[in-house]
């Protein structure tokens, strides 16, 4: 039988020269953290996943060396009762799966359900841009093949951000489907900007339903349960929520009692891959959708790749991609070649048993900081 002999942390920084500056962060970002998590077996088979910090390394060691790591729903178990009691522990889950998949030669995304082969990708955007400018991007990403976009508001107003979401219709037409953040769901450290109430979120949904926008991403506080549930009755657009949630009973909350369609928990930050999976078969009850969010690193969109192939209802996944300020080189640079969209504007997974990749961790030494 199989066990699990060692887990191994390394943090990286990443430089980002120039700075990259994010319309949910008031601080340009010029360096990217990252942890990287390796779980090894008995045997020597080894498992990777990053997308969040481990601070917990040492007691999840603790509970978890020994323990046969095809007891996928162990390993969740006790993350989940690390998780209570200190940081998000979710990366070790997902290295797990990434180990078991490799142990036993097949593809993670094969492995949890295998229901698709390849998801249409969203190219998420993150850069505060004028009308004009964000219009030149959605279009150079049209002509290479991208069928839908997501706009970022960047809170300085959302009428001027409507704008932005006007001028891309106009200039696209139907050739792009759009989805928008709104960005109210959290905040940064430090971030006290005022969020949207219920009031402000129908008037800029009544909005983007002329623009025939394809969902509204957190327009309000993730735990308005209450709110979200009036802003259903307010809006025929889809709304989106949920992205950085903790728990898996918020996420069930946002379901049942917001009445949101689309539940966005992200396996590194929210559950892990056996928590996602039935957060995906909740929403698919209800006749909603799970589609997660991504925006961590190379890792963290691989990791949910994976399981979004294997269990997603939804047609559409985030990729995080706005270049020239956001590339897929700078979004990849743990990985040893970055995740490429195809022509038709979709995502398969790398081929090969687990995620498909192994780090290059002798290239990744330069940026090793622990």
């Amino acid at each position: 039988m199989m066990r699990i002999a060692a887990i191994e942390t390394r943090r990286y920084v990443f430089p980002l020269d120039p700075p990259l500056e994010v319309a949910w962060d008031p601080v340009p970002r010029t360096e990217q953290e990252a942890t990287l998590a390796i779980v090894r077996s008995d045997d020597g088979v080894e498992g990777y996943a990053s997308g969040d910090a481990l601070p917990d390394r040492a007691v999840l060691e603790h509970h978890l060396l020994g323990v046969d790591p095809l007891r996928t729903e162990v390993v969740r178990e006790v993350c989940e009762t690390v998780d209570f009691h200190g940081g998000r522990p979710w990366i070790l889950e997902v290295a797990v799966w990434d180990l078991v998949g490799r142990a036993l030669g097949t593809p993670c995304w094969q492995l949890l359900g295998g229901r698709q082969e390849r998801l249409i990708a969203y190219a998420s955007s993150c850069e505060r841009l004028t009308p004009e400018e964000r219009v030149s991007r959605c279009l150079a990403l049209r002509d290479r093949g991208v069928r839908a976009v997501k706009i970022r508001f960047d809170g300085a107003g959302w009428r001027a951000d409507v704008e932005v979401v006007q001028a891309v219709r106009a200039a696209a037409g139907d050739s792009l489907e759009i989805m928008v953040d709104a960005n109210q769901g959290w905040r940064m450290p430090g971030d006290r900007a005022p969020r949207w109430d219920v009031a402000t979120a129908a008037a800029c949904a009544r909005e983007l339903e002329r623009l025939d926008v394809y969902w509204l991403e957190e327009p309000l506080r993730a735990d308005d349960y209450d709110g979200y549930r009036s802003l259903r009755s307010r809006t025929d657009l889809r709304l989106a929520a949920g992205e950085m949630v903790r728990e898996a009973g918020q996420a069930r909350d946002l379901l049942l009692r917001g009445g949101i369609d689309v539940v966005q928990c992200d396996a590194v930050l929210s559950g892990g891959i056996g928590g996602v999976k039935r957060i995906a078969a909740l929403a698919d009850l209800l006749g909603r959708v799970w589609s997660p969010h991504t925006w961590s690193n190379g890792y963290g969109l691989l990791a949910n790749l994976h399981v979004a192939l294997a269990v997603s209802t939804c047609a559409y996944l985030e990729v995080p991609f706005d270049p020239p300020g956001w590339t897929a080189a700078r979004r990849d640079w743990l990985l040893p070649a970055p995740l490429e969209l195809d022509a038709d504007g979709t995502i398969a997974a790398p081929e090969g048993p687990g995620f498909g990749v192994v780090p290059d961790l002798d290239a990744l030494e330069r940026y090793r900081t622990e």
